[in-house]
């Protein structure tokens, strides 16, 4: 064999070499980058013992559309040593929905941040009375956690509640209620295509939401900027603290 081959081969060789060990500095570095997410998600695809399973228990049809909500539940499951996974979250709520179309066999999650919705409809207004089906044509409402407020560590029903809204498609997924106040009550309003909210302030900074808080009226307007905005002005609320302080709160 020539010289000048040889010298070819150990060349072909040396790049092929170093192609290669590229090739997995790349694949350490998106391990790297992808940190734990890479490992728990062989841990969970590959450990028997991981007690995690997907509930898909229950499914309902939207308006005779054909399409179909399947809300996966949080449940808890036993573990070798006799404690319990997700104990720490409330028991009557879900930690997503697959939306699934059997007329085009399409699905998709409603959104794939965390979170527990503790409640979700269309027929219904926040105090539970059933609304005329026609009045939310185009909405799908849902009560949802997501914030850790009291900074415990954990999402519940300690922690505020928001009203979020979709389409029927449970697309176009946003929260419409405003952030850090406590959802208390909500209807939608046909004729004006509002939402109106009323939501509890943590009026004295606790971290609690209780009967000492404030309770705020907002609107919110379907189709447009979607932002809640206060009903009442804080001159006119002003106005009724000095009128309750004459007449109530300082009645003997």
């Amino acid at each position: 064999m020539s010289n000048k081959i040889m010298i070819k081969q150990l060349l072909y060789i040396l790049i092929l070499t170093l192609l290669m060990s590229c090739g997995q500095g790349n694949n350490k570095v998106v391990e790297q980058n992808q940190g734990n997410l890479v490992i728990d998600s062989l841990s969970i695809m590959n450990d028997l013992k991981n007690n995690l399973n997907i509930q898909t228990t229950s499914f309902s049809e939207i308006d005779s559309s054909g399409v179909l909500m399947f809300p996966l539940s949080v449940t808890e499951t036993e573990k070798s040593d006799g404690s319990f996974s997700y104990k720490e979250s409330p028991n009557d709520s879900y930690w997503n929905i697959i939306f699934y179309n059997s007329k085009t066999k399409e699905y998709h999650l409603l959104s794939e941040r965390k979170m527990l919705i503790t409640a979700y409809d269309y027929q219904y207004k926040g105090s539970g009375q059933i609304l005329d089906n026609s009045q939310t044509e185009n909405y799908m409402f849902y009560t949802i956690l997501i914030d850790d407020f009291n900074k415990d560590g954990k999402i519940t029903h300690r922690d505020p509640s928001y009203l979020f809204v979709s389409d029927k498609l449970g697309n176009n997924f946003k929260q419409i209620s405003p952030t850090g106040y406590d959802l208390f009550s909500w209807k939608f309003v046909k004729k004006t295509n509002k939402v109106i909210v009323t939501a509890k302030k943590d009026s004295d900074n606790n971290k609690k939401f209780d009967a000492f808080d404030e309770t705020i009226g907002f609107e919110i307007e379907l189709n447009k900027e979607m932002e809640s905005q206060k009903i009442f002005a804080d001159e006119f609320k002003n106005k009724l603290k000095i009128l309750f302080e004459r007449d109530w709160k300082q009645a003997k």
